[in-house]
This record gives structure tokens, C-alpha cells and sequence, in this order.
């Protein structure tokens, strides 16, 4: 399903950005709106931007021990060029492909092979996807007071479907049919044994865990300081609650850079905490917005770099 999403067309995306929005902001009292995007805050952004800065930062050293499970490749100063710059490419390019493409472009650039830059890249999504899931399992108790018999039905079955496919690769990883999978081509076993090596170490499993984890509470951070200065009150409880499963819906690869999607997932569970409609639309521009910052001031080095310029123009004529 996400290689579908990944696959739609640019303009596709782009037009259900604004749909979502037009629908949102058809849907909204406009001068409540009005109030609610007025009511920002200089010092909570910096405190935002501040804790997006600790999100790459932490993704960016998951990213270091993804690539250097074998020996070291990479410093921490390239992870975080690596990230940075990907995090541009998704902006850039308005498709998350891009942002992979840059990725393992510059990792096989510092002399990592492309096999496991590529398996890399996979399991660095796969492994936020597996932070915000376990975090939502963890307040599943509190998340059943919170939203619909339906919707919490089907927040236990993606719960125990992610369990299942987990419990299924284990299989292949330790089972015969790891064997027919090594010896069917050099490039599949290559990429096979790094995903075994980095699935099976426990120390390498649990580190970068930890720091998948690290990087969703510094995003959740980001999210409640804003709200918090926007002067509405909410529960913190519910909120650590319902954002691991906003996070997962408004990470759907279906719209330009997040737009709409996000907005749209805000406005819906945030309101099941009794957030105000237009609060939780503003609530989520502003985010946005503060999560380009981010990006574009942490990236301004790179902008300068011509190796880098040249790189993205090139991408961009492809």
C-alpha cells in the first residue's frame, strides 16, 4: 500500500492537498480561524523549532547505526547532512522520493554499498512506523476512552497485524527458507543478512529503537507547545495518547509534503480530545510551517554547497 502511495502521480498529490484543505477551510468559522492563527507565539515556535532541531539530530544518529552496523562509514556530521538534506529533497521534489533518493545517493557517495544503503533507507521508515506503533500500544487502554468502538477495533487490528508481519519475517530470518533467499542471488543475500544482522542484535535492535522513539517524543513535544500557547486546555494524558495515531495517518505518503493530510488528521483527533476545530487547523499550519523551518534553517549550509546544488538539479531534470 505505501508503494502505491509513493507511486501517485505529483499532480494527484498535489490536488488532494487542496481539496483537504479547501474542505477544511470551507468547513471552518473563519474568524474563529482568524483568532486561533493570531494567538502565535514567538517563544513557543522557538521552543517548536527547538525540539524538531532534537527530532533530526536523533533520527540522524538512527541513521549512523543503520549504516555503520558493520564497521564505521559514516560520521555523525554526514548523518546529519544525509538527513538534512533528504528532509529538503522531500520539500524540493514534493514526492518522499526524492528525499530517498538523496538519501542513499549520498550514503553510496561516502562509500557504503547501494544494497544496504537501500535496505537502509527501508528499515529508517520502518522504524519509525514501528515507535509510533508501540507507542499507540501502549496507551491503547487510555486510547479506548477516547475514540469509537470502530476506530479502536481498528487500531488493535493494525496492532496485531504489525505483530504478525513481524513475527513472520522472524520466521524467514531464523527458519529454512532463510537459506533459498541467501543463495538466490548475491545482491538479495547481502541485503537479506544486513536486515538479519541489524533485526537479530539486540544492541543495534534496541538502540535504534530507543532512538526512534526519542525522535516521534521530540515531533510530540513540538506539537504540545503549540497547542499549549494557543491558551486551549487539554488533557496531556489523552494528548500522548492520540498523537502516535495522528502521526501514523498524517505520514501517509498521499499529499504535497504533508498538506491536507495532516490538517485533516489534526482536525479529526485532536477533536476527539475536545480541541476546537479551528484550533487544531491552526494548530497543524503552524506546525507545518514550523517543521519547514526547521528544515530550511538547518539545511542553509547545504543550499550553499555546489556539489550539492548540482546534485538536486540534476535530480530535478530527471
Amino acid at each position: 500500500m505505501m508503494n502505491a502511495f509513493k507511486n501517485m502521480p505529483t499532480a494527484q498529490k498535489i490536488l488532494i492537498s487542496i481539496c483537504i484543505m479547501g474542505a477544511l477551510f470551507f468547513s471552518t468559522d473563519l474568524s474563529k480561524l482568524q483568532n486561533s492563527l493570531g494567538v502565535i507565539h514567538i517563544d513557543a515556535w522557538v521552543l517548536a523549532i527547538g525540539f524538531i532541531f532534537a527530532q533530526i539530530l536523533a533520527l540522524s544518529y538512527r541513521w549512523l547505526l543503520l549504516i555503520n552496523v558493520y564497521e564505521k562509514k559514516i560520521s555523525f556530521d554526514y548523518a546529519v547532512k544525509i538527513n538534512i538534506a533528504s528532509m529538503l529533497a522531500n520539500y524540493l521534489f514534493i514526492t518522499s522520493v526524492g528525499g530517498i533518493i538523496v538519501r542513499v545517493a549520498l550514503s553510496v557517495k561516502s562509500g557504503v554499498s547501494l544494497m544496504r544503503s537501500i535496505a537502509a533507507t527501508g528499515l529508517d521508515r520502518l522504524f519509525t512506523l514501528f515507535a509510533l506503533i508501540v507507542m499507540t500500544a501502549v496507551f491503547l487502554p487510555v486510547l479506548g476512552d477516547i475514540v469509537s468502538d470502530d476506530i479502536y477495533q481498528r487500531t488493535i487490528g493494525l496492532i496485531v497485524i504489525s505483530v504478525l508481519a513481524v513475527a513472520s519475517f522472524s520466521l524467514i530470518l531464523f527458519e529454512g527458507p532463510r537459506r533459498k533467499i541467501i543463495f538466490s542471488h548475491r545482491k538479495v543475500a547481502m541485503c537479506f543478512q544486513y536486515l538479519r544482522y541489524v533485526l537479530t542484535n539486540k544492541k543495534v535492535f534496541g538502540t535504534v529503537t530507543v532512538f526512534s522513539l526519542l525522535g516521534q517524543l521530540c515531533y510530540f513535544a513540538a506539537v504540545y507547545f503549540v497547542l499549549a500557547s494557543m491558551g486551549v486546555e487539554f488533557s496531556w494524558f489523552y494528548f500522548i495518547a492520540i498523537i502516535p495515531l495522528i502521526t501514523v495517518v498524517a505520514s501517509l505518503p498521499i499529499g504535497y509534503g504533508g498538506w491536507g493530510i495532516r490538517e485533516g488528521a489534526f482536525v479529526y483527533g485532536l477533536g476527539l480530545i475536545d480541541i476546537p476545530f479551528e484550533t487544531a487547523f491552526a494548530a497543524s499550519i503552524q506546525v507545518g510551517l514550523i517543521s519547514m523551518a526547521a528544515a530550511t534553517i538547518s539545511g542553509v549550509p547545504l543550499l550553499f554547497n555546489t556539489d550539492f546544488r548540482r546534485f538536486l538539479l540534476k535530480r530535478k531534470s530527471h
